[in-house]
Order: structure tokens, then C-alpha cells, then sequence
């Protein structure tokens, strides 16, 4: 099973290629959103089939691990803001991904997503990188586990602020996932 070819990552460049891009319209940005929504719903479906035993858990990490390498490589773009948001989403792409691998393996933090956050930011304020992806990652296996996302008011030129992008995204996924159940479940009440 290959749950996120690198046909279809090609597919999103050549969307992003054909894409007017430009600062002073939001929304000519959503390409980058839903590339970023495509790869999260990806990763559910990674974990939908350890949940029906379709695969193991180490197969599950390895494709997990493949969609990350994917993101890693460089990219060609016709412009430098496309080029510029492309990095800036693949920050928020590798970062979702590496918290569906802390979900998988089970390393949840009994801190709240609040103090994980406050520790992100404490960490790269100490140039720790690492200690701060670790901290935002944690985050995120939460809200996959299904805990809510609270609103954060962030300095603006954090790196981690692309992180949480990732982690926004994957709220978003799960709350719109709630919504899509409940209406099943309200259709399935109608038509019995």
C-alpha cells in the first residue's frame, strides 16, 4: 500500500506552478492548505489501517517516514514567494508528520498543550531546536488523540509558528471529521 505517492506531491507542484500566487490575496494561497490537509488526511489513513489491522505499526512508521523524505527533497518554482510559502509548508507538512509518529509510538507528554507550547518557545528562544520540535510534535500527537487545540496568541517571527500551522491543520482535520460523522449519523437516524 502506498498511501502517499510521489505522484501525487508532483501533482500539487504542478498546482502550485499553475497557481497565481501573490502576498496581497490570501486566498490565493490555499493551495499551500490544502496540499498541507492532503498529506494530514494521508497520515489518518496510515492510522485508520493499524486500526483495522490492515498494517502494523512499523509499516505504519515507514510510510510515515517516506512522506517526510518526500518533503525533504528541493522543489523548483517559477516565483521566490512560491518557493518561500513551499518551504514554510513543508515545515508544517514535516511537523504533522513526525506527530503522527509520536502518536504511533505513544510518546504523549502529561504536560498540557499550553506548557509544551511555553517550553516550544522557551527552547528556541535558546536556539534548541530540537527541543522545541519535540515539544510542538507532542502537541500535536494530542490533538490527534483528540484533545483541542487552544487559541494562541504567538510572537509573530517564531519558527515554531510554522510548526503549529501543521498542527492547526490536523485540528481542523479532526474537528471537520466530527462534523462528517455526526451528519452520517443523523442521515442513518432519518432513513431507518
Amino acid at each position: 500500500m502506498d498511501f502517499y505517492p510521489e505522484s501525487r506531491l508532483q501533482n500539487w507542484i504542478n498546482k502550485i506552478e499553475e497557481s497565481e500566487v501573490s502576498e496581497n490575496d490570501p486566498n490565493s494561497l490555499s493551495v499551500f492548505d490544502q496540499m498541507l490537509e492532503d498529506v494530514i488526511i494521508a497520515c489518518f489513513s496510515i492510522l485508520n489501517a493499524v486500526k483495522d489491522r490492515e498494517i502494523k505499526k512499523a509499516e505504519a512508521l515507514r510510510e510515515l517516514e517516506k512522506i517526510s523524505a518526500l518533503f525533504s527533497k528541493n522543489y523548483a518554482f517559477n516565483s521566490d514567494l512560491k518557493a518561500d510559502i513551499f518551504m514554510l509548508t513543508t515545515e508544517a507538512i514535516k511537523m504533522s508528520v513526525e506527530s503522527f509518529k509520536y502518536y504511533l509510538e505513544g510518546k504523549f507528554s502529561k504536560k498540557s498543550i499550553k506548557d509544551l507550547i511555553k517550553e516550544a518557545i522557551e527552547n528556541e528562544k535558546k536556539g534548541e531546536l530540537d527541543l522545541a520540535f519535540d515539544a510542538i510534535a507532542r502537541v500535536g500527537a494530542k490533538v490527534i488523540k483528540g484533545e483541542k487545540l487552544p487559541d494562541l496568541n504567538l510572537p509573530e517571527d517564531f519558527q515554531i509558528l510554522s510548526w503549529l500551522d501543521g498542527i492547526d491543520a490536523i485540528n481542523m482535520v479532526v474537528e471537520l471529521s466530527k462534523i462528517d460523522v455526526s451528519e452520517e449519523t443523523q442521515e442513518d437516524e432519518v432513513s431507518e
